[in-house]
């Protein structure tokens, strides 16, 4: 069934909000509309986002981390999940 629904891409751009971060990624992964791909951009942030969001790719393949080397900005940092969702909405 899965399969024939809309891929539906959910972006998460983020900077040093490991905290909340991990209330989002709960939220959006107890929806019932599965066929979902969720894309976390990191801008180089200095707590431990990196180790929740590697927790949470482990856990599920439908999401996507990238964290960035340096931080580019918030509105680059949008760009970069817009530019890189592959869903249909």
């Amino acid at each position: 069934m899965k399969d024939n629904l809309p891929l539906v891409s959910i972006g998460i751009p983020t900077y040093n909000r490991a905290k909340l971060l991990k209330r989002s990624i709960e939220s959006l992964l107890s929806q019932d509309y599965e066929n979902i791909e969720i894309l976390i951009s990191d801008n180089a942030s200095t707590d431990n986002t990196q180790e929740v969001c590697q927790h949470y790719v482990q856990k599920d393949s439908r999401i996507k981390y990238v964290q960035h080397a340096t931080n580019h900005g918030p509105g680059e940092n949008f760009s970069y999940v817009l530019l890189n969702a592959t869903g249909q909405f």
